[in-house]
């Protein structure tokens, strides 16, 4: 443990930094280890002067609070060579106020919760009604309370998507990815607004997102791997159908692509199968009824 005059004048600076801050709580533990430390270190002369000067300060500083002053009618103040009693004392605020406070943060997220869940419900009930102004207007109350909430985005998102309103779907699964790119299940969702918009290659880019950034999903590349070959892009079917085979070898559709692929790019479906699969092959057209 440090108990070097310098680190005993950082601490009290914290103390007194954090209570400007209004965090009251910080600002006792700070108080309480600078305390602590001065009674369990060796400092004398003049620095022992300047530290004592600071710790009077910071101590009447801390006992101006209002919740202090209720505790301590009397007051509390700094005594030299009586720092580890007033450290303990201190100590035993902070804690006790550490508990007041996460009981009261907790009460607080409970309620918040409840107002999410009634927004969420609400603009459920108006997508229901086919009420969009009303939906929308309970989605956002919904992002005002919980913003941050994991997955909310997306959840808002799916259920544009699943009421049909494309371009609201896209806004909230759009921001789901901004602000947790860590989170999958935004981008399929993303993915089937744009196809439904028409914007298959914007659909695509988001697909090839997610791919990159969790790597070969079943779903996705076999998506990929479709759309591929609607476009007669046979090497990328191919591709993206030994992706999917390799995650899942019974996976019948991801056969019959890298089979279609594989006819038109070595004249064999079951080509691909082999170490060399371009021995004896020859390329020819076909078509694939999806």
């Amino acid at each position: 443990m440090d108990t070097s005059p310098k680190n005993v004048r950082e601490h009290i600076a914290r103390s007194k930094f954090f209570l400007q801050r209004k965090d009251l709580l910080k600002s006792l533990k700070s108080l309480g280890l600078a305390l602590e430390l001065l009674a369990s270190g060796q400092i004398f002369g003049r620095e022992r002067i300047e530290i004592d000067i600071l710790m009077e300060e910071a101590v009447r500083l801390v006992m101006e609070q209002e919740a202090l002053k209720a505790a301590f009618p009397a007051g509390l103040a700094h005594k030299k060579g009586k720092e580890r009693e007033l450290s303990a004392t201190i100590n035993r605020v902070a804690n006790a106020l550490e508990t007041v406070l996460g009981r009261a943060k907790k009460e607080e997220r409970r309620k918040q919760l409840a107002e999410l869940d009634e927004a969420i419900l609400a603009g459920q009930t108006g997508l229901d009604q086919n009420q969009p102004l009303e939906a929308r207007k309970h989605f956002r109350r919904a992002v005002e309370l919980c913003g941050d909430e994991p997955g909310l985005f997306a959840d808002i998102g799916n259920r544009f998507l699943l009421a049909g309103l494309l371009a609201e779907a896209v806004e909230y699964l759009q921001k789901n990815i901004e602000v947790t790119p860590g989170e999958l299940r935004a981008y399929p969702a993303l993915a089937q607004c744009y196809d439904a918009l028409g914007e298959a290659d914007k659909a695509e880019e988001v697909l090839k997102a997610a791919l990159r950034r969790f790597g070969p999903i079943e779903a996705l590349n076999l998506r990929l791997a479709k759309g591929a070959l609607e476009r007669r892009s046979w090497e990328e079917t191919l591709v993206n159908a030994q992706e999917v085979l390799k995650l899942n070898p019974t996976n019948q559709e991801g056969q019959r692509l890298a089979s279609a692929a594989s006819q038109y790019i070595y004249g064999d479906p079951q080509a691909y199968l082999r170490e060399n699969p371009r021995a004896n092959g020859k390329a020819v057209e076909i078509q694939l009824d999806l």
